[in-house]
């Protein structure tokens, strides 16, 4: 047990009640739960979800220890976050079908040959293709010389501090550019929501920053539906023109399956559908820098690399700026122009 609480970093909340530990806390507890068991099969759900970076490595790194250092067992783990499958897995099953309806388990296959076929979309020992379309990353979509100068608007933030009882964050000035995204990466607890919530105004620094007046539309870490109505009605009343332009319509809306969504009652939402549609309405609002919170969030992995590549794009083209807090490396990989990390002192 004392392996287990140090490895996921649990020292500190050994003393606290259960229920008013994190999602992040709360994940690392069920994961340390799960070790001390004497099991034969070990079955692990989204072991990821709520952890940042270094969190999810250690998580993965302990999930291998029951398997490395105990004779005879077995763990099946369901996980969205390519790259901690990656570094976890021995083999891979992919699962397909239609959400709500069926699936089919695929045979195992070696970690790269089932990530590959994941994100082909196609079955090579069935000949069955699961998806019209493989799933494939590019990691820039504009070049990686692209020269920042006269054809883009420079902003500049300055240095600032928040104070937020023990915790201090401390910000260095720096500066961001249209058609440009700033990926925010570090681990939980370091200021990046904060830091956002600065920018769009809605935190105040400690002393009087001159941070630049910009439109800004922000999608949340936590989201609550409170809105009385269906979805189309919702995004009827927040975002109606942008909604409604074809353009709009065919790079963002549809990508990210809404249409199957217009008529569900918005308090009646899944995670991941919530998600999809508040990505949607952040990105509708007309701004001029778009501060995103953990997009990934409840998304699936096709969903993931769709809401990836619709970001991307919209941010791209309509020359505007994004900061994104991410802890999905592939995810983060897909969308950063720049990264900007935050780290304990």
């Amino acid at each position: 047990m004392k392996h287990a609480l140090q490895e996921l970093d649990l020292e500190t909340v050994v003393d606290r009640d259960v229920q008013i530990l994190s999602g992040g806390e709360l994940q690392r507890f069920a994961l340390a739960v799960v070790y001390v068991q004497e099991a034969d099969v070990y079955m692990i759900d989204e072991p990821s979800s709520y952890l940042d970076v270094r969190q999810r490595l250690k998580a993965a790194s302990v999930i291998r220890e029951l398997v490395s250092q105990r004779d005879n067992k077995y763990v099946i783990v369901v996980e969205h976050d390519l790259a901690v499958l990656d570094y976890l897995s021995d083999y891979v099953c992919c699962l397909y079908g239609k959400p709500g309806a069926y699936g089919v388990v695929t045979v195992p296959f070696s970690v790269r040959e089932g990530i590959n076929v994941f994100l082909a979309g196609f079955v090579p020992t069935e000949n069955l293709r699961f998806r019209e379309t493989s799933l494939t990353f590019k990691i820039a979509e504009t070049a990686d010389g692209d020269d920042r100068g006269e054809d883009h608007k420079m902003y500049q933030y300055p240095d600032m501090t928040k104070s937020l009882g023990d915790f201090k964050l401390r910000v260095e000035e720096g500066n961001f550019t249209d058609s440009e995204i700033v990926v925010m990466l570090g681990e939980n607890g370091t200021g990046k929501t904060t830091f956002i919530r600065m920018l769009a105004g809605l935190t105040k620094a400690d002393s009087e920053a001159q941070v630049p007046t910009l439109n800004v539309s922000y999608k949340p870490q936590k989201i609550s539906p409170t809105f009385d109505g269906t979805v189309r009605q919702l995004l009827h009343k927040r975002i109606r023109d942008t909604y409604l332009h074809p353009q709009f319509m065919s790079d963002v809306t549809k990508p990210m399956m809404i249409e199957q969504l217009l008529d569900e009652d918005v308090k009646h939402l899944s995670g991941g559908e919530l998600q999809r549609v508040a990505l949607v309405m952040a990105l509708g609002k007309p701004a001029d820098i778009y501060l995103i919170d953990e997009p990934s969030a409840y998304l699936d992995s096709d969903q993931r690399i769709v809401a990836a590549k619709v970001i991307k794009r919209y941010i791209l083209h309509a020359k505007k700026t994004a900061f994104i807090v991410e802890h999905d490396f592939i995810m983060a990989t897909y969308l950063a122009d720049r990264v900007r990390e935050l780290s304990r002192l």
